[in-house]
């Protein structure tokens, strides 16, 4: 009896340590599952598309509920859910351009020379990612604008002729036309041209 105990209970255990790792497989394949819908393949750039891209919902920004109570406001969601930011980046909440900025009309660009994306974004300067993101564009636009600007700081030539702008990159409110300006969109839906893999530009809407 006791030998037939210690081989069922032998039995049990190989029996239970299958189940743990089948059950380990299964909670890897959904958390595959779950990443891989995080990261879509973005569609390839068009400007057929930005031009027939619609900017705003279609309902006029507001309009009141069923009950005629209060105004409810329209604004862009990602389909793909909030965006995964790095783990350096803690939030306390989300909050759209016209939510804290009362006194001021919010813009994509608010000076084309005087370019700084290092003071307004100290706060996200703690993350790497962040801050290889922003050395990376700074770094483009003074190795394709640096002398253009420093002769126009000096004085000695007329409005400056920048060869590179990165909002041209940013969509929004506009066609996809040289020498366009992003405009700051109320719904909150912008597109963005990204060179990818070394390729093609890919299309992002944000």
């Amino acid at each position: 009896m006791t030998s037939k105990q210690a081989k069922k209970r032998e039995v049990h255990r190989i029996n239970s340590a299958h189940g743990s790792d089948k059950s380990k497989e299964n909670v890897q394949a959904a958390s595959t599952e779950q990443k891989k819908g995080k990261f879509p393949i973005w569609p390839e750039w068009s400007e057929a598309d930005i031009n027939a891209e619609k900017w705003d919902a279609g309902k006029g920004g507001k309009e009141k509920d069923k009950m005629g109570k209060s105004p409810v406001f329209h604004c862009f969601e990602d389909p793909e859910g909030k965006i995964e930011l790095p783990p350096s980046l803690k939030i306390y909440s989300w909050k759209r351009p016209q939510d804290f900025l009362m006194n001021q009309a919010p813009v994509v660009v608010k000076n084309e020379i005087l370019f700084d994306l290092f003071s307004p974004n100290e706060h996200l300067l703690c993350s790497e990612l962040m801050r290889w993101i922003i050395s990376e564009i700074y770094t483009v636009w003074k190795i394709f604008n640096g002398g253009i600007l420093k002769n126009y700081l000096k004085g000695t030539t007329g409005e400056p002729l920048l060869t590179w702008k990165p909002w041209e990159h940013i969509y929004s409110l506009c066609k996809a036309v040289k020498g366009h300006m992003p405009l700051f969109n109320s719904y909150g839906k912008y597109v963005v041209k990204l060179y990818w893999m070394v390729s093609k530009f890919m299309f992002m809407c944000i």
